[in-house]
């Protein structure tokens, strides 16, 4: 594998009228083929390494018409490598000479050649990548302003690059999008990075908005070190945030009757509780449906299912504004509410159990339920969401046992008066 050779070869030569070099000056030597005694069209049969004779007519024909030659051609070393080459003559007529002499040198470029190469295949390769790119690719100046986008860029937000060139960023971007995007290009362009993702929202050129993932870093000129923009790769993940929606979804709601689930309940019962300034009672009603294993048990799971589903629409009308109703799993549910006092609690209660009281229809049958209620309430700050569930439960159970499908409010059991 030939590399570049350090030091960098160079000769000197001239000619007699003959035409045959009469001196040469190389540096270091030893390595150029011998130039002294031959001719410079022998010399280039000798040295040239590639079988190009487009370069031999055209010494052949500078030196025909006595015209300047600048050559650039590949030869072998006395070494063993393989040298890029500039090989140039100019005539030096003589008076009174029958023919002119040259004079020229040889200089080696393979290092500049291959640097120039390499640049060259470099910024190919690049603009292969960035015009083929699915990623949105873009470069802003310090003001904010679109320099280039990638063709994907268009083909995704329906702006062609004229439209956008020259156009500040954050105007292609949500209102609400604008301002965060504003400090983290200021923060770029002040030497900061950005190591996250940032989401944004780009306006398509039809008005709807594409959710984008966008990773930023900045740009410095090479020489000066100063920040001259930031780059800006983009990624549509309008369809990721639509899944990891559906995910969240499925992670917090039942998925027989659509409501949130035990889990989703109990964050908001912990939420509840920590409003430090609320004085009003955080409220869990603790709701267990009567009569609903008999159904369950005698007309099948389906109907269950779909009493259930009628069920939840009920306790749903129940609720009033910032109230939330969950579904724990079976034909058990769990209403959580702010209450000003216990007779607050008592009246979503009562509301809850009336609600029940009219039959349902499942399969064109009439179906009869009840529910018992469990009641806990706790100010913040002086119980666990745990402990609150806990004691709902209880009281839940005591309901049950009357069989008279009412509430029961959660009582601390008394301690022993001393003696």
């Amino acid at each position: 594998m030939n590399t570049v050779i350090k030091p960098t070869l160079s000769a000197v030569w001239s000619t007699d009228a003959r035409g045959i070099c009469i001196a040469s000056q190389e540096s270091p030597a030893g390595l150029l083929p011998a130039l002294k005694g031959v001719t410079l069209s022998a010399w280039l049969r000798l040295a040239q390494a590639e079988d190009d004779a487009k370069i031999a007519r055209q010494l052949t024909a500078a030196l025909e018409f006595v015209s300047p030659f600048h050559l650039e051609l590949p030869i072998h070393c006395l070494d063993g490598t393989t040298r890029r080459v500039i090989f140039s003559g100019l005539p030096d007529c003589q008076p009174g000479a029958s023919r002119p002499q040259y004079n020229g040198f040889i200089l080696d470029v393979t290092g500049q050649r291959k640097a120039l190469e390499d640049a060259l295949r470099a910024a190919a390769e690049y603009r292969l990548l960035i015009e083929n790119s699915t990623d949105l690719i873009a470069h802003c100046d310090t003001d904010g302003r679109y320099v280039s986008i990638s063709p994907s860029y268009s083909k995704m937000v329906g702006w062609s690059a004229d439209e956008m060139i020259g156009q500040l960023v954050v105007d292609f971007l949500h209102p609400d999008d604008r301002t965060p995007a504003v400090e983290a290009l200021l923060h770029l362009f002040n030497g900061g990075v950005q190591p996250d993702v940032v989401e944004v929202r780009k306006r398509h050129r039809d008005g709807h908005y594409i959710t984008l993932g966008t990773k930023a870093c900045s740009v410095s000129d090479p020489s000066t070190g100063n920040n001259i923009g930031a780059v800006l790769v983009s990624r549509d993940i309008t369809r990721d945030k639509e899944k990891l929606r559906k995910l969240e979804k499925l992670a917090t709601r039942d998925t027989l009757t659509g409501l949130p689930n035990r889990a989703w309940i109990n964050d908001q019962v912990c939420c509840m509780l920590a409003q430090d300034e609320d004085l009003a009672y955080t409220t869990v009603l603790f709701i267990d449906l009567n009569g609903f294993k008999a159904v369950n048990d005698s007309m099948g799971h389906a109907t269950g299912d779909a009493l259930l589903q009628q069920v939840s629409a009920r306790l749903q009308r129940c609720m009033r504004p910032g109230d939330s109703v969950a579904r724990l799993g079976g034909d058990e549910f769990v209403v959580a509410a702010k209450c000003s006092n216990r007779e607050a609690a008592a009246a979503i209660a009562l509301r809850l159990t009336d609600s029940l009281k009219e039959p349902f229809t499942v399969n064109s049958m009439e179906v009869r339920i009840g529910a018992a209620i469990g009641i806990s309430l706790a100010r913040s700050g002086t119980t666990s969401a745990k402990m609150l569930f806990e004691n709902a439960d209880k009281a839940m159970y005591q309901a049950k046992a009357r069989r008279d499908g009412s509430y029961q409010f959660f009582e601390p059991a008394r301690r022993p008066s001393g003696d």
